[in-house]
C-alpha cells in the first residue's frame, strides 16, 4: 500500500491535470478563410472571425469551422433542349460563403449545404436553361447561356446565403444523332461554298474570254504584229498575196 501522504499529492496532481485540460479545451483556432460558430445546448451563440477563440470548454459549447473561401462545384446535367435533343453539359460554379451569411447556412442547412441546396438547384437551373435554346444555339451562343444560368442560380441561391461568383460551361455533349447532322451540315456547306467558287470562276473565265474574243479584231492583230517587226524585210513571202502586213511587196 502506498503511504497515506503520497494521496494529497496524487489529488493535487489530477486537480491540475483537469484544470489544464479545462483551459486548454476552452481555446480554439479558427483558420484564414474560415469563420467559427459556437453552439450552446444546440443553439448558436456568436460567430468567431479568424483567430483564437475562447469559448466554454465541451460540452457545455462547441466550434464548427465553416469555409467562406471561394469553393468550386462541377457538374455535369443531362436536359432536353428546346428542339428536344438530349444534351449532356458539364458546368463549373464558384461560389462562396460570407462571414455574415455563414451563420444563416449552418441554422437553416448545417454544414452539408452543397449536397442539401447547391447540388439540386444547379440541375434544375441548367435543365431549365437548357430547354430555352435549340441545341445549335447552345453552341452558338455560348455566353448568352452562362449568364442566363448565373441569372438563375443567383436568384435562388443569394437568398439561402450563397454568393455566386462566376458560373462557365465547360462542356456540351450531343446524342450520336446530332453530331453526325451537325457534320454532314458543315460538309453540305462546305461542298456548297465549293461549287459557288467554281461557278464564280467559270462565269469570269468565259466573260474574260468574250472579252477577249471582241478586243483581238484582224486590225489589232496587224498592229500588234508590226509594232514587233524589227523591220527586216522577209526573204519569202508564204502564198499568193506578195504582201507583208498587206503591204504590197516590189517583184
Amino acid at each position: 500500500m502506498q503511504p497515506s501522504h503520497n494521496k494529497p499529492v496524487i489529488i493535487v496532481g489530477v486537480l491540475v491535470l483537469a484544470v489544464l485540460l479545462f483551459f486548454i479545451s476552452s481555446f480554439r483556432v479558427v483558420g484564414v478563410g474560415e469563420v467559427g460558430i459556437i453552439t450552446q445546448f444546440g443553439q448558436v451563440t456568436r460567430t468567431a472571425q479568424s483567430g483564437i477563440v475562447i469559448k466554454a470548454p465541451w460540452p457545455i459549447q462547441h466550434l464548427t469551422k465553416m469555409n467562406i473561401k471561394t469553393q468550386k462545384e462541377q457538374q455535369d446535367a443531362s436536359a432536353a433542349s428546346k428542339d428536344l435533343q438530349t444534351v449532356t453539359t458539364t458546368i463549373a460554379l464558384n461560389y462562396h460563403l460570407t462571414p455574415l451569411t455563414a451563420k444563416k447556412v449552418f441554422v437553416e442547412v448545417g454544414t452539408n449545404y452543397s449536397r442539401v441546396i447547391i447540388d439540386p438547384i444547379l440541375q434544375e437551373s441548367i435543365k431549365s436553361v437548357t430547354s430555352q435554346y435549340d441545341a445549335a444555339e447552345l453552341i452558338s451562343k455560348r455566353n448568352e447561356v452562362e449568364i442566363a444560368l448565373q441569372d438563375k442560380l443567383e436568384s435562388k441561391l443569394t437568398d439561402r446565403g450563397i454568393t455566386i461568383d462566376n458560373v462557365s460551361i465547360v462542356n456540351f455533349n450531343f446524342s450520336t444523332a446530332f453530331d453526325q447532322s451537325i457534320e454532314q451540315k458543315q460538309v453540305a456547306q462546305q461542298n456548297a461554298a465549293k461549287a459557288q467558287f467554281e461557278l464564280q470562276t467559270a462565269t469570269t473565265r468565259a466573260q474574260a474570254q468574250d472579252v477577249q474574243a471582241k478586243t483581238l479584231t484582224p486590225e489589232y492583230l496587224q498592229l500588234q504584229a508590226i509594232e514587233k517587226w524589227n523591220g527586216v524585210m522577209p526573204t519569202t513571202v508564204a502564198g499568193d498575196t506578195g504582201t507583208v502586213f498587206n503591204i504590197p511587196i516590189a517583184r
